[in-house]
C-alpha cells in the first residue's frame, strides 16, 4: 500500500468549490477565455458549448453572489468579473457591477449557448470570449478544473497533455479496498490536515443550513419531524440516522440556492464532498 498515492488522490480530487460545480466550472472556463481575450476592451459577445449535464445542473441552482440561474449567466459573470486563478472560487471576487453587466450581456443575446460536439466528453464545456480586438477560448472537460485548450486569437496557447485524462481513467482501475481500508487505518493524522479543512468547510454551510431558511428545507423539516412536526427544528430528538441526514440536507440547501459559502468539493462534485464527510461527522458527534 503507498500512502503518497492516496495522499495525491485527496490533494486531487478534493478541491474548494464556491457554488454548484456545474455552474461554476462555466464561470471558470469564461474568466480563463477572458483572460485569453485580455482586460483592455470590453466583454462584447460569449459563446458557450458544453455537454448536456452541464446545462441541466446549471439551470436549475443559483449562482453564489446573486438571485441568478442559468449557464448563461455563469459564463457571463465568469467573463465580466470571474477570477480564473481561484479556481472553482472564481466566483469569489464578483461585485455588484458584474453582476449588471452580466444581466445586461444575458439580455441582450449576446451569450449563445449551443450543445457540445459529437462524442465530446460528458463533462465538456468550450467558451470563447470575444472583445472589440481579440478573442480568448478555453477548453474545459473530464474534470470541472482540467483545462484542455487555450486559445487567443486563433492561435493555441496552452494544449493539455491527454495523458492526464488516462492516469485519471487509470486511478479509478487500480484501487484496492484493503488497500484505501490499511491507508485510512495507519496514515499519519498530522499528513490530513486538507481532511480537516474539508470537515470545517463543510460544517460551516450544514449549520447555516440549518438555522437559515433555504431552499426546500429539506434539513430543517427532517429536524422539525423528529420533533413531531413542530415549528422549530431540534435534531438533538433525531434518531442517529435522521441526525446525519438533517445535517447533510441542511448543507446540500444552503448550497444549491448559492449561499456563498464554500465547501470542499469530491471528485468534482460539492454535494458529494457534503454526502463524503457530514454524515460522518454527524455521527461522531451523535455517538459522543
Amino acid at each position: 500500500m503507498n500512502q503518497e498515492y492516496y495522499l495525491q488522490q485527496l490533494e486531487e480530487e478534493l478541491v474548494i468549490a464556491l457554488g454548484c460545480t456545474e455552474p461554476v466550472s462555466v464561470a471558470f472556463a469564461a474568466a480563463l477565455a477572458r483572460k485569453e481575450a485580455g482586460y483592455d476592451d470590453p466583454v462584447e459577445s460569449i459563446e458557450l458549448q458544453a455537454s448536456v449535464n452541464i446545462y441541466k445542473n446549471a439551470m436549475s441552482v443559483f449562482i453564489p453572489g446573486t438571485n441568478d440561474m442559468g449557464a448563461a449567466m455563469a459564463a457571463a459573470l465568469g467573463a465580466v468579473g470571474g477570477d480564473p486563478s481561484l479556481d472553482l472560487q472564481v466566483l469569489q471576487s464578483i461585485g455588484e457591477e458584474d453582476i449588471v453587466t452580466a444581466r445586461k450581456l444575458c439580455a441582450e443575446g449576446k451569450v449563445s449557448l449551443d450543445l457540445a460536439p459529437r462524442g465530446a466528453p460528458s463533462l465538456y464545456i468550450d467558451v470563447t470570449v470575444r472583445t472589440k480586438d481579440h478573442c480568448g477560448r478555453a477548453v474545459v472537460a473530464w474534470k470541472h478544473d482540467l483545462v484542455m485548450e487555450l486559445e487567443r486569437d486563433g492561435v493555441q496557447t496552452f494544449l493539455n497533455d491527454t495523458s492526464q485524462v488516462q492516469e485519471l481513467t487509470d486511478s479509478i482501475t487500480v484501487d484496492d479496498l484493503r488497500d484505501i481500508w490499511d491507508f485510512a487505518t495507519t496514515v499519519d493524522v498530522d499528513k490530513l490536515d486538507l481532511v480537516r479543512q474539508t470537515i470545517e468547510l463543510n460544517d460551516k454551510i450544514a449549520v447555516e443550513g440549518m438555522l437559515g431558511s433555504y431552499g426546500l428545507e429539506v434539513g430543517r423539516s427532517i429536524a422539525k419531524a423528529c420533533r413531531g412536526g413542530k415549528d422549530v427544528p431540534d435534531v438533538e430528538c433525531c434518531s442517529l440516522s435522521d441526525y446525519c441526514a438533517a445535517w447533510t440536507a441542511a448543507a446540500t440547501d444552503a448550497r444549491m440556492v448559492g449561499v456563498s459559502l464554500p465547501v470542499m468539493s469530491n471528485s468534482g462534485s460539492g454535494n458529494q464532498g457534503l454526502t463524503a464527510t457530514i454524515p460522518v461527522l454527524s455521527a461522531a458527534r451523535f455517538l459522543g
